[in-house]
């Protein structure tokens, strides 16, 4: 049994293209150096006490942590709830930061934003000009649909977000890979069963899906346009902002940050609509006193 816990365990992480590092000394904890390679995908999925080694108590416990990662409870893994191997700096890159997606270098596993205060230190720099108005996150998804951004496509098929939760719960999705086509077709009968009394057509239904259709596990998002705003400042003081493109595609409200008056705070609400350009878009923004 302990070894095929222990092969699961390998198969994983193999599964993932990720390699091994010889482990370091315990007092590196699976930290990333500077100029060293990634942290040891074994140990930093293992090794719960963090003390540098696997012990045989750890790898008892394998299982529970791989059945840990089966978010569906499917009693199976599929490759997108493997660990994904820790991507190099892109910073070297010229336009990196523009290709990268808004958020994370990777998607979160339940769509969380997991750095929102290193994000917000990262949006105004420097060289960032004064008065200008950045937008960051607003992508997070509810960590019951699992990546799914299903307050956009409820809205977009006109239904409200539990409707929809409610007709995906009955579907079942293929365990790695693309469905057969039989199983798509069991699947899209069972959202059109669910879906088609609030008047929802086979086409609409396609449509929403193919729009809001993404890879997370390539770090990509579904398709959105970034808001831009101006701020309104009189006498050094920031007294509103005007909206000058209202995007779309926002999950959650992001966060408003005015270069040169970090300390200002903004209320964003959102806009849900079944038009695609105006779905997920910022509402209003308002200054909060």
């Amino acid at each position: 049994m302990k070894f095929l816990i222990a092969f699961a365990a390998v198969a994983v992480l193999i599964a993932t293209g990720v390699s091994s590092h010889p482990p370091r000394d315990k007092g590196d904890r699976g930290c990333r150096r500077p100029e060293g390679p990634p942290p040891d995908p074994y140990m930093i999925l293992f090794d719960t006490d963090q003390d540098g080694e696997i012990s045989p108590r750890e790898i008892e416990q394998s299982g529970s942590v791989l059945k840990k990662l089966d978010r569906d409870q499917s009693g199976t893994l599929t490759r997108d709830e493997m660990p994904r191997p820790p991507h190099p700096p892109r910073d070297h890159h010229p336009g990196a930061e523009h290709h990268r997606r808004p958020g994370a270098n990777r998607p979160p596993r339940h769509g969380a934003d997991p750095m929102p205060e290193q994000r917000q230190q990262k949006a105004v720099s420097k060289n960032t000009p004064a008065d200008t108005v950045i937008f960051t996150g607003g992508y997070e998804t509810d960590p019951r649909d699992h990546g799914r951004p299903v307050a956009l496509i409820a809205a977009a098929l006109g239904v409200k977000p539990e409707v929809f939760r409610q007709a995906f719960s009955n579907v079942k999705p293929a365990r790695g890979g693309d469905p057969s086509p039989a199983r798509a077709r069991a699947n899209k009968e069972v959202l059109m069963a669910a879906l088609g009394k609030y008047g929802i057509t086979n086409d609409r239904l396609d449509n929403v899906s193919n729009y809001y259709r993404y890879q997370p596990e390539r770090g990509g998002l579904w398709k959105h346009t970034p808001a831009t705003a101006k701020a309104i400042i009189k006498e050094g003081t920031v007294t509103g902002l005007q909206i000058t493109n209202a995007g779309s595609g926002y999950m959650t409200p992001p966060t408003v940050t005015i270069a040169g008056h970090e300390d200002v705070k903004v209320k964003v609400a959102l806009e849900f609509s079944q038009d695609f350009s105006k779905n997920g878009s910022i509402k209003s923004l308002k200054i909060v006193k």
